[in-house]
């Protein structure tokens, strides 16, 4: 049996329901809806990837883009390439190890504000950006991001709610049924079902599939300082 074959049916599932989108009025009246995919790569380009970075990509996400679509016009407007020269970062640094693991993120209201004041004036944002590649920007700086190389097994292959830009954080989307971390496919699922369940007008954001960890017992973190944490 080929290690893809349990994804084939799943993504053409997926990708049924994402074609029943079109002729859709876009929301705030942009429009009509029709998906958009790219050329899939070559597994000669994917593997010369992997090779230059010393990784393996997620096999959901592997298949993928070697059998239905390199990118996109969805979700949100665009599904990233492999070689990405926008996104967190113009180079994410692919070949480091993630810095985070699903029981220890970056969450802005659990820090200090020393700690913060640390992570954007020591350079550690650059650190944010490796091991990982972009998926989609939802807008005003939040992204969707694919963890691409850790050192946990558990958050290899998860995707990450990506917001610096307005001081949230870096924190696992978690499906809300199942209480599993997102991959690839469910997070594209996710997209669509959503998607499908709203009017026109109708909008969502990942930020709703964030699961928080209880805060740290510290009367000094940012989130009791500004009263929104008891």
């Amino acid at each position: 049996m080929n290690i893809y074959d349990q994804y084939d049916a799943r993504i053409a599932c997926i990708m049924s329901k994402i074609e029943k989108l079109r002729g859709r009025k876009k929301r705030f009246g942009q429009g009509i809806f029709e998906p958009v995919w790219e050329p899939p790569l070559t597994e000669e380009e994917v593997a010369a990837f992997e090779a230059q970075k010393g990784i393996r990509l997620p096999d959901d996400y592997r298949r993928f883009i070697t059998a239905y679509a390199s990118a996109g016009k969805q979700p949100f407007g665009e599904l990233y390439p492999l070689c990405q020269t926008e996104g967190v970062a113009e180079k994410p640094l692919v070949e480091k190890s993630f810095p985070y693991t699903l029981n220890s993120i970056l969450y802005f209201l659990y820090m200090t504000e020393e700690e913060m004041d640390y992570f954007w004036d020591e350079g550690t944002p650059f650190i944010a950006n490796q091991g990982l590649l972009t998926l989609c920007h939802e807008g005003d700086g939040m992204y969707s991001v694919l963890v691409v190389n850790s050192e946990d097994p558990d958050t290899y292959g998860t995707v990450w709610y990506y917001d610096l830009a307005n001081d949230f954080g870096i924190v696992p989307m978690y499906d809300r049924e199942t209480g599993k971390p997102f991959h690839f496919l469910d997070w594209l699922e996710y997209w669509v079902d959503r998607t499908m369940s709203l009017d026109q007008d109708g909008y969502f954001g990942y930020v709703e599939t964030v699961r928080l960890p209880e805060p740290p017992n510290c009367p000094d973190i940012m989130g009791r300082k500004m009263g929104w944490i008891e």
